[in-house]
């Protein structure tokens, strides 16, 4: 498949403005760099429908890896810049739902370790 040129959608975007408190509408940034969940065309072809399930996790990884990306690694933190975006952008996983998946691209996404990784898996 071919690459998008440019950065990454998780590279261009920062997390760190993400503060957890959920008063500020403060997932935004998160939000966005996670807005592939619904974008980006999920190993379109051959595949599966994805699952609620599926889309969990693609959200969960790919925001662990953006955060631990800007140097945020306390569990804690983590967890809670996740939740805070999961509860302002409901709307990302439901897009993401029904989109092709193959298997492969979801071991892919388990593995990753760079923003850029997820974005390949997902391509």
């Amino acid at each position: 498949m071919r690459r998008r040129p440019g950065p990454s959608s998780l590279q261009r975007c920062s997390v760190s403005t993400v503060s957890g408190s959920p008063g500020r509408g403060a997932a935004l940034g998160l939000a966005s760099c996670l807005a592939l969940l619904g974008a980006l065309p999920l190993a379109s072809g051959c595949g599966h429908p994805a699952g609620r399930e599926e889309c969990e996790a693609i959200f969960q990884r790919s925001a662990e890896i953006e955060l631990r990306a800007q140097n945020i690694v306390d569990p804690k933190v983590i967890e809670e810049r996740i939740a805070a975006v999961r509860d302002a952008r409901k709307d990302l996983i439901d897009r993401c739902v029904g989109r092709r998946i193959t298997d492969a691209a979801m071991a892919c996404v388990r593995q990753a370790t760079t923003p850029d990784q997820v974005d390949r898996c997902l391509e």
